[in-house]
């Protein structure tokens, strides 16, 4: 399999932005937060705020500039995850970390498989 250019790209885009949210973890621990904490917090951070609805995001809209893929993320992340959360709070189940982890691991799990099955076709 040869990677193209673009994917390249792709990947050193990635690549960066893992480095980023890294240094900002570094950084964290200048505030008398212990490295591991700040690594829960930046990547947890970005996986509530942010992978969600940027799953869901390239799922429905595919030809959005940046600026808009990153804030529509933003909106939907915090719009859905909440939601999500509440309602399975109402059929019972205990909001803790694990929950809320599988819970939203489960709603970016779904929509990668609708979007695999979508650009199979």
């Amino acid at each position: 399999m040869k990677i193209t250019l673009k994917q390249k790209k792709r990947l050193r885009s990635y690549l960066i932005a893992v480095l980023i949210l890294f240094l900002i973890s570094v950084v964290l621990t200048l505030f008398k937060i212990n490295f591991l904490s700040s690594l829960r917090i930046v990547f947890g951070s970005v996986f509530v705020l942010f992978l969600p609805g940027y799953v869901i995001t390239k799922l429905y809209l595919k030809e959005l500039d940046i600026i808009e893929t990153i804030t529509l993320s933003f909106a939907l992340s915090i719009a859905t995850v909440p939601l999500i959360v509440f309602y399975l709070n109402k059929l019972g189940m205990k909001i803790n970390t694990l929950n809320s982890f599988l819970t939203i691991l489960g709603v970016i799990a779904i929509a990668v498989l609708i979007y695999k099955v979508k650009t199979r076709k």
